[in-house]
């Protein structure tokens, strides 16, 4: 049963922040699903304006949960997208793309993140370390906490608007392998 959307840009940028904030909330039980709630909280609220069933969805969100933390934003989005669309009866879709996501998004991520991303941008500082320049201390951080600011409110909007057709879209579209290659 597909029900009217009631998340907005606004919502999302929000998830988007909290999940910046939140990212160190982790537990060796259920790895980043405390990160994920403590994002989507302000949306579930407005999703469920009935208690129960925002317990229902909260506990779900509490469930195992763990991915490449700068790529989770696609994950989280798309989430929410399913389960606005489908409201409470769609907890167990939302957890079983969540699921399905994690292991292949962390082996991209961390490929894309640590062998090829980090490497580059501190390559680029290189020769301002060698001359000694305080610039190459702090350049590499401020240029990647841009990028991931920007990063995670594009992927949580990106993942809300394609929703259960995100991962098809992208791995039709072809361009994850040319990005990879």
């Amino acid at each position: 049963m597909s029900k009217e959307k009631v998340l907005t840009k606004k919502d999302l940028r929000k998830a988007a922040w909290r999940w910046l904030i939140g990212i160190s909330t982790f537990n060796y039980e259920t790895q980043l699903a405390p990160s994920t709630l403590f994002s989507v909280y302000p949306c579930l609220r407005k999703m469920y304006p009935d208690d129960e069933d925002l317990k229902k969805s909260c506990l779900n969100y509490m469930r195992y949960y763990n991915t490449m933390p700068w790529i989770s934003p696609f994950v989280i989005g798309a989430a929410l997208g399913i389960e606005d669309e489908g409201g409470i009866s769609s907890l167990d879709a939302v957890n079983d793309f969540k699921v399905g996501l994690m292991g292949p998004l962390a082996g991209i991520g961390d490929t894309i993140n640590h062998g090829m991303l980090r490497p580059l941008l501190l390559s680029m500082f290189i020769p301002l370390a060698a001359e000694g320049n305080w610039l190459a201390g702090v350049g590499p951080l401020l240029i990647w906490g841009v990028a991931i600011t920007f990063l995670a409110y594009t992927l949580v909007t990106k993942g809300y608007t394609l929703g259960r057709k995100s991962v098809v879209s992208i791995l039709k579209s072809g361009k994850l392998n040319q990005f990879i290659k």
